[in-house]
């Protein structure tokens, strides 16, 4: 560690020749304070250790001043990167609000996830819930497992067993045939044996609503995709297999092989999101190094 010496010796000339004032003149090389306490110059100017107490003072002010120095440029460094980080979270998340805003299923249930962590967001229940349910509108089958789980522990709506009963058994059916109703059935059915009879046909009647308006919904989004994939020359088959999967399926007359794409999944809104995928990744003209080989 280094440290100024504060007082020299009476008369004492420094190196540009100048002449000091008696026990004042700053001395301008640096020295350990061990080395203060031993050096044999201090001994021939026979300073009294007591006026050496500014070599340990300044020894401690050069160390505050040196961390004081790191974390400024620590701070001049940092700083940037972290407004930029900001910036660019904030961005992201505004662009998923306006996919979310616009209909989108999959990032409205990220969007409520969000809310519902307080991740790069204020926690809020309500808002979570409400984006929950949008996507759960729309057949996402998770925010539907999501939304029975908010009704069921009173975040963000109130607890109500009835609907939790609802949402949990929609869930569940979704996509059953292939993957059975999993945890959501299986928390559905402890909720269905606490219901009253009047409670459960009440919860029957509103599933029973939400699920033809939920169809519907699902339906006007896979027709959208279909009439989309028309338009670039896609002509479309769907199916339902034994075992549940749904199967859809896309095939574009081109040279010099054809183009299909194929996908299958528990339910019609997965399988067309990841049918859509599929043919916009499809490149619409033939490759140049295939004409290349073919016209040699």
């Amino acid at each position: 560690m280094k440290a100024s010496f504060t007082y020299i010796s009476l008369h004492h000339r420094s190196s540009n020749g100048c002449r000091t004032q008696q026990n004042t003149a700053l001395y301008g090389t640096y020295r350990a304070e061990s080395e203060c306490r031993r050096s044999p110059w201090l001994e021939t100017t026979n300073i009294p250790y007591e006026k050496m107490k500014g070599c340990h003072l300044m020894s401690k002010v050069m160390k505050q001043t040196y961390t004081i120095s790191s974390s400024i440029i620590l701070l001049i460094c940092v700083l940037p990167f972290t407004a930029y980080s900001n910036k660019k979270a904030d961005l992201q998340f505004n662009a998923l609000k306006l996919a979310a805003a616009e209909g989108d299923a999959d990032k409205q249930y990220e969007l409520a996830k969000l809310y519902a962590e307080g991740e790069g967001v204020e926690q809020n229940w309500v808002e979570a819930v409400k984006w929950y349910r949008k996507a759960a509108e729309q057949g996402h089958d998770l925010a539907q497992f999501k939304v029975g789980l908010s009704y069921q522990n009173g975040k963000g709506v109130p607890q109500s067993d009835t609907e939790a009963y609802v949402w949990l058994n929609i869930s569940a059916e979704n996509g059953a045939p292939l993957n059975g109703r999993g945890r959501a059935g299986k928390l559905a059915d402890e909720i269905r044996v606490s219901l009253s009879a009047s409670q459960l046909e009440q919860a029957e009647n509103i599933a029973k609503r939400l699920q033809q308006q939920i169809s519907k919904q699902v339906e006007e989004n896979y027709t959208k995709i279909i009439h989309e994939l028309n338009a670039d020359g896609w002509e479309i088959n769907m199916k339902i297999e034994d075992d549940g999967t749904h199967l859809a399926r896309a095939f574009r007359p081109a040279k010099p092989i054809s183009n299909t794409a194929t996908a299958h999944s528990p339910n019609w809104r997965i399988a067309f999101k990841g049918l859509r995928k599929l043919c916009k990744e499809w490149p619409v003209e033939e490759p140049e190094d295939l004409g290349k080989v073919k016209g040699d």
